[in-house]
């Protein structure tokens, strides 16, 4: 099933604002939000500064657009801007991993 843009936007929303409470130690079967929780730990480690920030402020410390964009000394338009690009990144990242989640759905696994 596509899914169009808002949608994915989302699908990474929750994820992101699952990720801090999230184990994220590789021991045993790991459930898929453990796996998607581990691949955006990595992706965090190879993304630009001024993305992990963003990532930081709004989804782990759940600040509004407006407070990161004062915090981060940016327009809340760029802040938006950093948003769209950051989201779409991580979802490249997760995609695999979603998908498989939706196979396995469908097929009731």
């Amino acid at each position: 099933m596509k899914k169009n843009a808002r949608e994915v936007d989302k699908l990474v929303e929750e994820h992101l604002k699952m990720y801090p409470y999230i184990s994220k130690e590789r021991v045993g079967e790991l459930t898929i939000d453990q796996r998607i929780a581990i691949c955006i730990s990595e992706l965090l480690s190879i993304l630009p500064e001024k993305e992990v920030t963003f990532i930081n402020f709004r989804y782990i410390n759940g600040w509004t657009i407006v407070k990161v964009a004062q915090e981060m000394n940016y327009s809340q338009q760029m802040i938006y801007v950093i948003r769209k690009k950051v989201l779409m990144k991580i979802y490249l990242g997760i995609s695999h991993l979603l998908h498989n989640e939706e196979k396995c759905e469908m097929k009731e696994c």
